[in-house]
């Protein structure tokens, strides 16, 4: 690891078991804020990543290609394909393709019609294009054939199979293997310019939601208060996903926004990121709308020292499961390990949910630079739920939180 990276990792480590912001307070009122008001003041966020980087990962991938024995690595409009040549390209019925040869050279097949925007895309090589009326299966597979008659073909896991199949049969000497193996290590550990891009969308995901708790009354839906976090976000120029959960439906992981009103005593769960040059974060709060419902305070306070236990167990070297099993251990010493129903975390990067998972049977190594979430829960079916989320990243001497309330 080059001394950059290793610095930028490095940073914050010494306070990182300390700085989770725990949002558990009770909100007993506010005044609500004119939506015209930016949620923070303007701040810069990073630059996109440069060029250089992607020739970069492209080295990385070939080098491993070689390796492997890989003649040609495919991928179509993907978060692959973004991560090795900055592309953002909507996948669709029409055929876009990339693939790159062990010799370091790429072509690419796409209509003709949007020869214009292909080139302009940021994929490298040669553009080869197809006719609405022509099969671009056919021009793919005769562009693969520049390899020999029995091509080692890598493919990126999320092309669909009604391209790959056809491919396939008109190569049929040819080998297609999954590129999971390949690209996962690469994509895991993260690039100083990828972790300032997520860690700068974590701290104003954060942002957004002090802003929203602060301007909560009763009587507002749930659709209401994340339309109003878009509209938030929309003033930093980044998109933003999530949920909002009150009462009773904070206690079903993952239930979508609706019409649910808020009411005094309700426990809030906010789920919520925002994407900075493609680059995702993930962060969860949850607190009490009022005075707080029965065994409400005990667990929020489980799962705060859940979160805090497997933050300080996220460290390079230990087994992705074995942080899992930090966490719910505390959980499960509090009699409450059935209701912890979910796995610690996962992965973030150019997707929100990405290798590596922090999960049960996972053994695989934390390793310096992975960016994951920690994100315990418990949820109490009828009652309420808690789940409190950060992103990390793994440094040299323990993990750095980087969402992380600015001035906290």
């Amino acid at each position: 690891m080059d001394r950059s990276r290793r610095d930028l990792l490095a940073l914050g480590v010494a306070t990182a078991a300390g700085s989770l912001l725990g949002c558990g307070r009770e909100v007993v009122s506010r005044t609500p804020v004119p939506s015209a008001q930016p949620a923070t003041a303007p701040q810069a966020l990073p630059p996109p990543v440069p060029p250089a980087a992607y020739a970069r990962r492209r080295e990385r991938l070939l080098a491993k290609m070689r390796e492997a024995g890989i003649d040609l690595f495919l991928a179509t409009p993907s978060a692959h394909l973004h991560y090795l040549t900055g592309a953002q390209l909507r996948r669709s019925e029409r055929l876009i393709a990339w693939v790159l040869r062990k010799d370091g050279t790429s072509f690419v097949v796409g209509p003709a019609f949007e020869a214009d925007r292909l080139k302009d895309s940021g994929m490298p090589g040669e553009l080869r294009t197809w006719q609405e009326s022509e099969d671009p299966i056919a021009l793919l597979a005769s562009s693969i054939s520049d390899a020999g008659p029995s091509p080692i073909i890598a493919v990126e896991g999320t092309t669909w199979f009604d391209d790959l199949a056809p491919l396939s049969r008109r190569i049929p000497a040819g080998r297609v293997k999954s590129a999971t193996p390949l690209l996962a290590p690469i994509r895991m550990e993260k690039d100083p310019e990828e972790i300032a891009l997520i860690g700068a969308g974590a701290r104003l995901t954060t942002r957004i939601i002090r802003r929203l708790m602060d301007e909560l009354k009763e009587g507002q839906t749930e659709e209401e208060v994340l339309a109003r976090a878009g509209e938030l976000a929309r003033q930093w120029e980044v998109t933003l996903e999530g949920l909002v959960q009150f009462g009773t439906r904070s206690a079903i992981p993952h239930a979508p926004a609706g019409k649910t009103p808020l009411h005094a005593g309700d426990v809030v769960l906010f789920d919520m990121g925002v994407s900075v040059h493609g680059y995702q974060s993930d962060v969860s709060r949850t607190f009490a709308f009022g005075k707080p419902p029965a065994r409400f305070s005990q667990v929020f306070q489980i799962v705060q020292e859940a979160q805090a236990t497997g933050v300080h167990a996220a460290r390079p070297g230990i087994p992705a499961s074995a942080v899992d099993e930090a966490a719910r251990s505390v959980v499960r010493r509090a009699g409450f390990g059935p209701a912890f129903t979910h796995r610690l975390g996962h992965g973030l990067g150019l997707e929100g949910h990405e290798h590596p998972y922090l999960v049960a049977g996972n053994g695989m190594p934390l390793r310096e630079g992975m960016t994951v979430t920690i994100e315990p829960g418990i949820y109490l079916s009828g009652e309420f739920g808690v789940r409190l989320e950060d992103d990390v990243v793994v440094a040299p001497g323990g993990a750095e939180i980087l969402s992380k309330e600015p001035g906290a």
